[in-house]
């Protein structure tokens, strides 16, 4: 598996996770919060909500403040059994850059 491939895959895992995370946690009993209750509570649009629980989209930063707020936990309960990713997204040019020879340009 080349590198963008294996980028893909594990940022495919690494969202699913969280997605999961963030459905137990707002469905957890004595929380019990629908997708439009959080939506309501974040003032984050209910389709972000289910677009995050679906692993369809990666969330920013704030975003991740905003949801933690909203649900009373903590980043790390948040996250809680997210692997950290071991691949790097491969950059526009991911192939050695050959060397140029600085005395003739």
């Amino acid at each position: 598996m080349d590198r963008a491939s294996a980028y893909k895959t594990e940022l495919k895992h690494c969202l699913e996770r969280f997605g999961a995370n963030l459905r137990r946690l707002r469905t957890s009993p004595g929380r019990s919060l629908s997708q439009e209750d959080l939506a309501f509570a974040t003032n984050l649009h209910r389709t972000e909500i289910g677009s995050l629980e679906q692993g369809r989209s990666e969330p920013r930063l704030t975003t991740l403040l905003i949801l933690a707020d909203g649900l009373a936990v903590t980043l790390d309960e948040l996250v809680a059994g997210v692997p950290v990713p071991v691949e790097r997204r491969p950059g526009p040019k991911s192939r050695p850059r050959e060397r140029r020879n600085r005395a003739g340009g």
